[in-house]
């Protein structure tokens, strides 16, 4: 028993470290792009967990030995299938497109793109072969109290981030269908601008997610 909550402690300090290494990569990008800072994700703490899942999922189904192309192949597989199903959730329960690759090539229902695989399997390699060898053993090499202690809180913290960041998104969402229903052109971009000026929390996701759309349906 206490080795399977050893395990489990082990994979959840893996996804929220990988977690925040998503976060810090996405800034890293946005602020490439964009030229400003903008705090990344639906999540109100720095991480991602989109990025947490996928390397914890890379790192229970992969290994060192695979040959490399089973290693790309596999890795970007694993991605794009997450960020379909995350983006497919996110719109079924929260009523909004929170991205849309509809407008690139080579995408599958505007969810997940041949690029963004592409930067997945790369991803993957590297958890693999250069980041999983370096932090699996620093977490092994911590005291188990200490890490149960560490892990305890981090959980506790970031469930309650879950739990404010989903009610902040429904009342985006909910504040978002009353206000459409008054709006007959540019649905999108009007709800967008309303809202900004209603809430700081809106104004953060909006930021976050400068491509999403509230009048959108929901798609396969």
């Amino acid at each position: 028993m206490m080795d399977i909550l050893y395990k489990l402690t082990l994979l959840f300090a893996m996804f929220i470290i990988y977690s925040f290494i998503g976060w810090i990569i996405e800034m890293l990008l946005t602020l490439y792009k964009h030229q400003k800072i903008v705090n990344r994700g639906f999540l109100i703490g720095p991480i991602i967990p989109i990025w947490g899942f996928g390397a914890v999922l890379i790192t229970l189904l992969l290994k060192p030995s695979d040959s490399i192309f089973n290693l790309l192949v596999s890795s970007a597989f694993i991605g794009a299938f997450l960020e379909y199903v995350v983006n497919y959730l996110m719109e079924k329960i929260f009523k909004a497109r929170w991205w849309d690759y509809s407008h690139l090539p080579f995408n599958v229902n505007g969810r997940v793109w041949l690029g963004s695989s592409i930067f997945f399997a790369i991803a993957g390699f590297i958890v693999i072969n250069l980041t999983n060898p370096v932090i699996i053993p620093f977490l092994k090499g911590i005291p188990h109290f200490i890490l149960y202690l560490c892990v305890g809180i981090v959980f506790a913290l970031s469930l309650t981030d879950f739990i404010v960041s989903c009610n902040i998104i429904k009342r985006l969402t909910l504040s978002a269908e009353s206000i459409r229903k008054d709006c007959t052109e540019e649905i999108s971009k009007k709800v967008e601008t309303i809202l900004a000026e209603n809430s700081i929390f809106f104004r953060r996701l909006l930021k976050s997610f400068p491509d999403i759309n509230f009048s959108t349906k929901i798609k396969k």
